[in-house]
């Protein structure tokens, strides 16, 4: 059985195609999976396939599409017969770390904000860390490298403050790096507990300030809930649209599978009859584009039923403008490994991170910022990595928090 791009896809609406391949194809699938950061994702739905009654309540897939099965759902404790054993060793050992994961984000959450609850008017945990603290589907089997939260703007150095008195600290880099941070971006750099060695990205927006489309403090407000234990996230409509925003203006593509399957069981959980509660969304925090590019992208990758008319209206752009993002975005989001056979050209990728450093900043910005960085880059090489670095912080390494 070839292993390719489509296939991937397919074990995400089929599970239990992954029987059919042979022990050494199946090996090969679990390194694909897990470079992507999914196979933990894979072997929720494995473990627990009762998510296709919810494809058919949310008539987003048809019979063709659902996730089919004609097994019991199974515990983590069974063995699936199908299955070899370094296969089945795999998908636990991933839930396993994914399940961990998932108790470190409760634990952080609920310090984070009792620490900074005194001091901030909202503190909303933001992308993968909201998934799992909703118990929503984009978080089953859900792995992540750091803690996204959103504070207000003008509590900011409150905020920080306040982290660094529970032993969060700033990393090492260099004073225009600090510059970068403070003056364009939408966070400060990130934080690292100096004990347990979280890392943490402070938001006061969800793009960076310095592109004409960030939106204001009061308008995310009004998409901030609670759980109840007072954790604070974006409704999962806003969830929605901040996630298509996060990949649709990203420059970044290696792993874009993972953000698409976490838009794709967003969109199953909210269904296709509360479509409008995200397109409501999009118009007021002015990202209708972005989501129409996420359902285009999910309609074309996963055959899901959307209404075509909807999205051609999101995608509001001159046509040449469409049609150049619609080329880059039909390979660059699909799973990529050198064990795949992919036909996506290394153009499309450089023009993904050309395009995504654009969005992000004025043009004579981004002149300045890449000169900076690559003379910065040059003199590195030459002089040692530390040329730029503050000596104060040369000389504290050993207080530094870990990576």
């Amino acid at each position: 059985m070839l292993l390719n791009q489509h296939f991937i896809i397919q074990l995400f609406l089929k599970p239990q195609m992954l029987f059919a391949l042979t022990e050494p194809e199946r090996s090969k699938a679990m390194v694909v999976l897990r470079k992507q950061k999914v196979l933990a994702k894979l072997a929720f739905l494995i473990f627990d396939n009762s998510l296709d009654e919810q494809l058919h309540e949310k008539q987003l897939v048809s019979d063709e599409h659902a996730l089919q099965s004609d097994k019991k759902p199974l515990s983590v404790n069974e063995k699936p017969l199908q299955l070899d054993e370094k296969t089945i060793r795999h998908l636990k050992n991933a839930l396993k770390i994914a399940e961990k994961q998932k108790e470190q984000v409760f634990l952080e959450a609920n310090e984070i904000s009792h620490i900074l609850k005194p001091v901030s008017e909202f503190v909303v945990f933001l992308k993968g860390a909201a998934y799992s603290l909703n118990h929503s589907l984009a978080g089953q089997g859900r792995i992540y490298s750091d803690i996204d939260i959103l504070v207000n703007k003008a509590q900011l150095i409150d905020c920080e403050q306040t982290l660094a008195l529970h032993g969060w600290f700033g990393e090492k880099i260099s004073d225009y790096d600090q510059r970068y941070y403070r003056k364009w971006a939408h966070e400060i750099p990130p934080l690292a507990h100096i004990h347990r060695g979280t890392i943490i990205d402070v938001h006061h927006n969800i793009i960076p300030i310095v592109s004409n489309d960030a939106p204001s403090a009061s308008v995310l407000k009004n998409h901030i809930v609670s759980n109840k234990d007072g954790i604070q996230t974006l409704s999962l409509p806003a969830q929605f649209v901040h996630s298509a925003v996060h990949l649709f203006r990203n420059e970044e593509y290696k792993t874009a599978f993972r953000d698409v399957l976490d838009l794709y069981f967003m969109l199953i959980e909210i269904g296709a009859d509360n479509l409008s509660d995200v397109l409501d969304v999009a118009e007021e925090l002015g990202f209708k584009y972005e989501v129409g590019l996420a359902l285009r992208a999910l309609q074309n990758i996963f055959d899901l039923s959307l209404p075509t008319p909807t999205i051609d209206l999101l995608l509001n752009k001159s046509t040449l403008r469409v049609a150049f993002d619609q080329f880059i975005f039909a390979k660059v989001l699909l799973p990529q490994h050198r064990l795949l056979h992919c036909d996506a050209t290394p153009i499309r990728y450089f023009l993904a991170t050309v395009r995504g450093h654009f969005i992000k900043m004025p043009l004579h910005l981004l002149t300045y910022h890449l000169l900076m960085k690559s003379g910065r880059g040059i003199i590195e090489k030459i002089f040692g990595e530390h040329i730029f670095t503050p000596k104060d912080v040369q000389s504290n390494d050993n207080l530094s928090p870990r990576k």
